[in-house]
C-alpha cells in the first residue's frame, strides 16, 4: 500500500435543489399557500364561528371536488369536539366509519386546538398564517412539555401533539388534491408531460454519458456507475422522482438501449435513495418490497467476474424532509416508500391513501388491508417488512420550524450523505427554491461548501415578470448595484451573498421554461442548465 497515493472517490459535480417553485406551474401548493389554506380553513379570516362551513372549504380549496369537500367537512367535524354528538355522529355514517374508528380519530387528531394555536400565530390580526410560524408555535411548547391559554381555556399538551399530527395529514392531504386536480386537466397536464420530457433527457444524457465513461474506467468504479448529478428534494411531494423512475424505466425497456462490458451487456439506470429502504411494488399484486439500487448492488452487478445479465448507473436522490410516500411502521420501525399501483406517468394513486374516501384508491393487496379498509382506515398501507398496518399518521415529515426535534434514523442517513454531496459539489442549481434568510441549517451547510477548496458555481431559476429566455450573468444583474425587489433577485442576491457575485448565474423564466424551446423539453436546454460553466 502507497501511502503517498490520494484517494479522492467520485460525487456528482451537480447537485440540484429542487424545491416548491420548480412545481408550482404544476398548481402544487407552496408554503405560503399552505398557510392560507389553513387561516382559511379556521374561519378567522371571516369572523369567529363553531361550524365546519361547506363555503370556507370552497374558499380554501377552490381545486377539490364537490365530494372532496363534503367529506373533508365531515371529516373535520368527527375530530373538532365542539360539534354535538348528533353533528359528529351523521359526518360519520357519511364518511363511512364505524364508532371504533371514529372515537380513533378524535384521539389522533385535534382541529379544534389547530384554530385555538392559529389564533396566537404572530400576524393573524393581519390576516394572514405563515406555516412555519404555527409549526414554530406547536413545536416550542411541545418541546417544553408545556401547554398553552388562548382565551382562558388551557390547550393540554397532548392535544398540541395531536394539533401538530392534524397539521401533518392535512398538509398532505393538500398536496393530493393539488395532484389530483393537476392530472385530470388538460392545461396541467400538458405542462405536467413536459417536465416528462425534461425527465427523459436526464435519462438521455447519462446513457450517453455512461458509454463515454465506459470507455475511460472500470465498470465497477464510482467514475463510472454514479450519475454527474444529484437531486435533493426540498418538497415533500414524490413528483420529480416518479417522472424520473418512469423515464429510466422506458429507457431500460428499449430495444435501442446501449450495450457495455465484455461480454456486453445492456446498461440500465436506477436510483440510489441513500437508504437502503423498500418500495411497495407498483404493479404488485401484494404488498411486498421491491428494492431500489445502492451501490452494493451496483459494485456486484457491475464486476467483470460476475455473470450478469446488466450493468447499471444510478444516480443520488434525496429526500431530507422526508416524502408524502414514506410511511414509518409503528411497530417494526422501517420505512416503505408507496408510489402507487400503476407504472404510468401520470398515475392516479402517486400519492398514498389519504383519510377520506375520495383521495383513497381503496385497492387493498392484502386480506389484512382490505379488513382496514373496510373498517374505514382509508389510508391504510401495510409495511412490506413485518405487515402491520400504517396510516397517514405514520408518515415522517420534516416540517418548516426553528425548534428542531430528533428525526428517525433513515432521515438522519440521507441527510448525512446528501451533506457530503453537497461538499463534493462544482455546480449548485437552485431550481425553484428561494435559500430563505430563516431557512439556517442548508445557509449553513453551504457557506461551509464555500470554505472549502474549489470554486463553486452556482445557477438560480426563478421567475420574474417580463424576463427573457436567457441566462443572466454578474454583469447583467449587477446584485451589489441594482435595487431590485423581485424574490429571484432576492435570491440571486442571497446566493451571491453566500458564493460571489461572480460564481452566481441566473435564469429568471422559471420551470418548465427554463428546458424547454418551442413548447417541449430541449437537449440543449438541459446540457446548458446542467452545464458547469
Amino acid at each position: 500500500m502507497n501511502a503517498n497515493t490520494q484517494y479522492k472517490p467520485y460525487w456528482p459535480e451537480t447537485v440540484i435543489f429542487w424545491g416548491a417553485g420548480a412545481t408550482q406551474g404544476l398548481g402544487m401548493l407552496m408554503t405560503k399557500q399552505i398557510g392560507n389554506v389553513f387561516h382559511t380553513l379556521s374561519g378567522l379570516s371571516n369572523s369567529k364561528t363553531n361550524q365546519v362551513d361547506i363555503a370556507t372549504i370552497q374558499e380554501a380549496l377552490p381545486d377539490a371536488t364537490n365530494k372532496i369537500i363534503d367529506e373533508l367537512k365531515d371529516f373535520l367535524t368527527i375530530i373538532d369536539l365542539r360539534q354535538s354528538d348528533t353533528k359528529r355522529e351523521q359526518a360519520r355514517n357519511n364518511l363511512g366509519f364505524n364508532v371504533k374508528r371514529a372515537e380513533r380519530l378524535a384521539r389522533l387528531y385535534d382541529w379544534n386546538a389547530v384554530i385555538q394555536v392559529i389564533e396566537r400565530c404572530p400576524g393573524i390580526n393581519a390576516g394572514s398564517l405563515a406555516l412555519q410560524d404555527l409549526y414554530n408555535l406547536l413545536d416550542m411548547h411541545i418541546k417544553s412539555q408545556n401547554g398553552i391559554e388562548v382565551d382562558g381555556e388551557f390547550i393540554t399538551l397532548d392535544r398540541l401533539i395531536s394539533a401538530r399530527r392534524t397539521v401533518d395529514m392535512l398538509t398532505q392531504l393538500f398536496h393530493t388534491i393539488s395532484y389530483q386536480k393537476m392530472i385530470k386537466d388538460d392545461t396541467s397536464k400538458h405542462i405536467y408531460r413536459q417536465y416528462y420530457g425534461f425527465a427523459k433527457l436526464l435519462a438521455d444524457r447519462m446513457k450517453r454519458e455512461g458509454l463515454e465513461r465506459a470507455r475511460k474506467g472500470n465498470l465497477d468504479s464510482r467514475d463510472f456507475y454514479l450519475f454527474s448529478y444529484a437531486v435533493i428534494s426540498m418538497n415533500w411531494d414524490p413528483i420529480l422522482l416518479w417522472l424520473i423512475f418512469n423515464a429510466h424505466r422506458e429507457a431500460n425497456d428499449s430495444a435501442f438501449r446501449p450495450n457495455i462490458g465484455m461480454p456486453p451487456q445492456p446498461m440500465k439506470l436506477f436510483n440510489d435513495l441513500a437508504h437502503f429502504m423498500a418500495v411497495r411494488k407498483v404493479n404488485g399484486g401484494t404488498p411486498g418490497a421491491w428494492f431500489p439500487m445502492n451501490e452494493t448492488a451496483v459494485q456486484r452487478l457491475n464486476d467483470p467476474d460476475h455473470h450478469t445479465d446488466r450493468r447499471v448507473r444510478i444516480g443520488k436522490f434525496y429526500f431530507p424532509h422526508g416524502c408524502h410516500g414514506f410511511r414509518q411502521c409503528p411497530k417494526c420501525g422501517k420505512l416503505t416508500f408507496y408510489l402507487g399501483n400503476d407504472w404510468t406517468f401520470d398515475s392516479d394513486s402517486l400519492f398514498p391513501p389519504q383519510i377520506i374516501p375520495s383521495l383513497s384508491p381503496k385497492k387493498a393487496r392484502s386480506t389484512e388491508e382490505e379488513k382496514a379498509i373496510k373498517g374505514g382506515v382509508y389510508d391504510a398501507v401495510q409495511c412490506t417488512h413485518c405487515g402491520q398496518i400504517t396510516e397517514a399518521h405514520h408518515t415522517p415529515l420534516v416540517m418548516q420550524t426553528n425548534f428542531k426535534g430528533g428525526n428517525p434514523s433513515f432521515i438522519e442517513e440521507i441527510q448525512s450523505d446528501m451533506k457530503v454531496a453537497l461538499e463534493k459539489a462544482k455546480h449548485i442549481i437552485f431550481a425553484g427554491y428561494s435559500l430563505p434568510t430563516d431557512d439556517f441549517i442548508y445557509r449553513s451547510i453551504l457557506a461551509a461548501r464555500h470554505n472549502m477548496k474549489g470554486a463553486v458555481k452556482c445557477s438560480v431559476i426563478g421567475y420574474s415578470e417580463g424576463a427573457k429566455d436567457k441566462w443572466l450573468y454578474a454583469k447583467d444583474m449587477q446584485l451589489k448595484k441594482k435595487q431590485d425587489n423581485s424574490a429571484f433577485i432576492q435570491t440571486c442576491q442571497r446566493v451571491a451573498d453566500i458564493f460571489g457575485v461572480e460564481n452566481v448565474r441566473g435564469y429568471a423564466q422559471g420551470i418548465p421554461n427554463v428546458f424547454l424551446k418551442n413548447g417541449q423539453a430541449d437537449k440543449g436546454k438541459v446540457e446548458e442548465m446542467l452545464r458547469n460553466w
